[in-house]
């Protein structure tokens, strides 16, 4: 029988091809750059999947454009508003603005369709907008003595620019005859973000139903600003005041079905920016 040897020559190659692959190892490692931007790459990756989430489950809802030059359509469409056909139809836009905001708002609804903060941009450069590109809505629905459901989204509103002590304001009337309307009200202060929003009517108890009440319609879908995505979704979120002045949020990754009194304002929270709606008077939000 023959005896085993240790074979010492065997146990060195073991050793050096050990040694070659440990060597291969830390020499194949990532370099931080090359880490940072897989992170990078990944983070990518997730705004996009997040966007596209987005995009399925938040969609706003967009207004129909009404061809003006049809005069047939446009008596049909202001058939359908009732009273409130009387103001005439125009897309023009108003802008305010002053050196650290600008706002486009439309006749169509009276609302703000761009938002543009001026001493501001994203980590790539780009001017920060919070409304742009139609991700955001807003209107009250109604119904009127007629039994019509209205939104003010649906309706034209006739502009006027006017000064109140180096403010400016525009005054957006939404009218059923010349002298009874529902008034949008902005009014810009210098080098302030701030903008006082009211929301006004005269002469319309004959026209709207009090039997019914006003719903708030406000929609945001968030545009993004920070280089991370997953630390700007950590930061947005919609908050309210409620209840003796109690401040809540609601749900990040879930939906909520509460419904609450008295909301006295709501602020839809980003990472560096928040739009806020307040109320003089309670209004109801379910």
């Amino acid at each position: 029988m023959e005896e085993k040897k240790f074979d010492v020559q065997s146990i060195i190659g073991f050793v050096l091809i050990f040694g070659i692959l440990i060597f291969m190892f830390y020499q194949n490692q990532p370099t931080p750059e090359e880490v940072e931007a897989e992170k990078a790459k990944q983070e990518q990756v997730e705004a996009v999947k997040t966007s596209e989430n987005l995009e399925t489950e938040t969609v706003i809802d967009e207004v129909p454009q009404l061809d003006l030059q049809d005069s047939t359509a446009v008596a049909n469409y202001q058939g359908k508003l009732g009273a409130f056909g009387f103001t005439k139809p125009s897309n023009s836009t108003t802008i305010l603005e002053n050196d650290v905001l600008l706002l486009k708002i439309s006749n169509k609804g009276g609302q703000i369709i761009e938002a543009k903060m001026k001493k501001f941009v994203t980590y790539d450069s780009v001017p920060v907008y919070l409304i742009k590109d139609g991700n955001a809505s807003f209107g009250l629905d109604f119904s009127t003595a007629d039994n019509r459901v209205l939104n003010t989204q649906d309706l034209y509103f006739e502009p006027t620019i006017t000064n109140n002590n180096g403010n400016q304001v525009l005054s957006l009337k939404a009218k059923t005859s010349n002298n009874q309307y529902l008034e949008y009200r902005y009014e810009m202060k210098p080098n302030e973000y701030l903008v006082d929003f009211t929301i006004k009517s005269k002469g319309l108890d004959n026209v709207i139903s009090s039997s019914k009440p006003v719903q708030l319609d406000w929609k945001l879908k968030g545009i993004r600003h920070s280089k991370s995505i997953q630390y700007e979704n950590r930061y947005t979120r919609l908050t309210y005041n409620h209840e003796d002045d109690k401040i809540s949020k609601l749900s990040e990754g879930s939906d909520d079905e509460e419904t609450e009194e008295d909301v006295k304002w709501i602020s839809y929270r980003q990472h560096f920016f928040s739009s806020i709606l307040a109320a003089d008077q309670p209004f109801k939000s379910g």
